[in-house]
């Protein structure tokens, strides 16, 4: 019901549980190409060997499901329909006692002790860049221009590891959860409020720790240089992508008149990221603009519309940022020869490929025939879908060509491969307040840093690999948990949104044809319900875009991309869909 037809339902959970596996790292310690700066001492160093392995470490947590104290009132009420998807996922809703006394014992804010020995960039123009109802900030941002072109680019990530430490309820806590989920109306976070939305997170005019990746770029855009330090910022303004868009589009306005102050670095960045976005196309990564929907609600919590949200340039800005931060540190691992948790997209198998191709090619778009893909032919065929009227239905078959990311650990020889980026040795860095791969892979990195000759011999046992491969799956699996969840409840919110329409006459367009029936959007809600064959007659016959349905001597046709007249029969709340039939 939101447009993606490979979606899974909660009751898949169960899956999951088999879903597991394993990393080969081989150690070797080649020359660093990287520099650190640092004044800290050892007294910071961690130590993840004697802790126990995660399967223990999630195994002993207490239950964690009950009324939430934020967000809309279902979510307060256990026995709501949102709290019951809740539940069969297994999601951790609140905080356990552990937890809750170990965040009392934390400041509101950084504390003169954390800040000493940091690198203190609170004099420099760094800022944030969010959606607009975003909490949660955890990188920032902050450019220089330099001679002959080149720039030198910061991202300055939330120190959640100077917090979150071994061996607490806070770490056991965030582990087992491994990830915040995003609700159409609620966010369950990997870690307590007051760390995520306070704490750590990098708001406007106070002080915050951070990890700092500073990357020099030449002229052409290639990174020469990259250093890490442990720091304290001080953003200057908590900015949105949509003022900070209009701002670079030259709009006139009270918002964008507040970050006048911003347009010098805001039109360095523009630039850097067109050359970013080149350089990546050159290399085959795959860039497309997915269409996200969003839910509007009223006062009262129900949903009062289903848009489009839109894809902004300044949003394109943060995430070449992101990925820049987040391969300089894979980069740093794979240079010291030292395995660590990457985020690993691997190609689809030869016979998976041909399949789907065959598909497509029955659609009038022709896969390359090459012998290997590249995430920039993808690219390529997602854009030609865009002008056909089929355009959602030619997407989510060519989305048949890629397989799910996935953490592993690798090191410099078992090198890990991003397909879709078309990189290797890229991990996840910075967003430790909301992904717990991020959070080890900044305790790693601090490690190497303070104690750089015990976290290499560390890295290297087999007891720590283990512990390391548990935690890349588990992590794994509970992202997909979290995407399953965000849609069954989508699912749900359409539902609750629809209902009272059951019985009307609606305008329809047929986006997807399959042998059991129909996707249809309703085209003045912008959600989809679906069209069984059996409700137009005995049998279909699918050939490319269009499904022939006989029903005695009739014979009806119905065509992706074509409008058709629908009514609302009924809302399944089990089954989470809207059933229609021909109006």
């Amino acid at each position: 019901m939101t447009g993606k037809d490979d979606k899974k339902k909660f009751s898949s959970f169960k899956d999951l549980a088999a879903q597991r596996g394993e990393g080969q790292p081989k150690p070797a310690t080649p020359e660093p190409k990287f520099r650190f700066i640092s004044d800290f001492g050892p007294e910071r160093a961690i130590d993840d060997i004697g802790e126990a392995q995660a399967r223990e470490r999630i195994a002993r947590r207490p239950a964690a499901f009950d009324a939430m104290a934020h967000g809309p009132r279902c979510y307060a009420d256990v026995e709501s329909e949102e709290m019951q998807i809740l539940a069969s996922f297994r999601v951790r809703t609140v905080f356990p006692d552990d937890v809750r006394r170990e965040v009392a014992g934390l400041p509101r804010d950084p504390t003169a002790e954390d800040k000493l020995g940091r690198l203190d960039l609170r004099a420099e123009t760094i800022f944030t860049i969010d959606g607009d109802d975003a909490q949660d900030f955890d990188d920032a941002i902050s450019i220089k221009a330099l001679p002959h072109g080149a720039y030198e680019v910061g991202v300055h990530i939330a120190d959640v590891a100077h917090y979150v430490r071994p061996e607490t309820a806070l770490d056991a806590e965030a582990l087992a959860r491994a990830t915040s989920i995003y609700l159409p109306d609620q966010v369950v976070p990997m870690l307590p409020e007051e760390l995520s939305n306070h704490l750590c997170s990098l708001v406007e005019g106070r002080d915050r720790l951070t990890y700092s990746v500073t990357m020099t770029f030449d002229a052409a855009g290639k990174r020469s240089d990259a250093r890490v330090a442990k720091s304290v910022i001080r953003s200057v303004k908590r900015n949105t992508y949509r003022v900070v868009q209009e701002l670079l589009d030259g709009v006139d306005s009270p918002e964008t008149q507040a970050i006048a102050h911003l347009r010098e670095p805001l039109e360095h960045f523009r630039k850097w990221t067109v050359r970013q976005q080149q350089l990546r196309d050159a290399k085959g990564s795959m860039r497309m603009q997915s269409r996200e929907r969003r839910f509007e609600f009223d006062a009262q919590g129900e949903v009062r519309a289903v848009v489009d949200y839109p894809r902004y340039f300044s949003m394109a800005l943060i995430e070449e940022t992101a990925l820049a931060a987040n391969q300089a540190v894979g980069d740093l691992f794979r240079e010291r020869g030292l395995p660590t948790i990457y985020r690993v997209h691997k190609e689809k198998s030869a016979e998976e490929i041909e399949a789907v191709a065959k598909q497509l090619e029955e659609h009038g778009l022709r896969v390359p025939t090459k012998e290997r893909l590249t995430g920039r032919d993808i690219g390529r065929l997602i854009r030609a879908a865009r002008k056909k009227p089929n355009a959602e239905a030619l997407i989510q078959r060519i989305m048949g060509l890629i397989e799910r990311a996935v953490y592993e650990v690798h090191d410099h020889e078992d090198v890990a491969g991003h397909f879709g980026l078309a990189r290797k040795a890229y991990l996840h860095f910075t967003s430790p307040i909301r992904r717990y791969p991020d959070l080890m892979v900044h305790r790693w990195l601090w490690s190497l840093e303070s104690r750089p000759e015990e976290t290499a011999r560390e890295l290297r046992t087999l007891e720590l690999l283990d512990d390391l491969n548990s935690i890349a799956a588990h992590s794994s699996s509970q992202s997909e948990v979290a995407e399953m969840c965000s849609y069954a409840l989508g699912d749900l919110k359409v539902c609750q949104f629809m209902h009272p329409h059951i019985g009307e006459k609606l305008k329809a367009r047929v986006q997807r044809v399959s042998p059991p029936g129909l996707e249809v959007e309703l085209v003045d809600f912008n959600v989809t319900g679906f069209l069984p064959t059996r409700a137009i007659g005995e049998r279909g016959e699918v050939k490319g875009p269009t499904i022939t349905i006989k029903r005695g001597r009739e014979v009806r046709s119905f065509t992706e991309g074509h409008p058709i007249a629908v009514r609302l029969k009924d809302v399944d709340f089990l089954k989470l869909s809207l059933f229609l039939e021909l109006a």
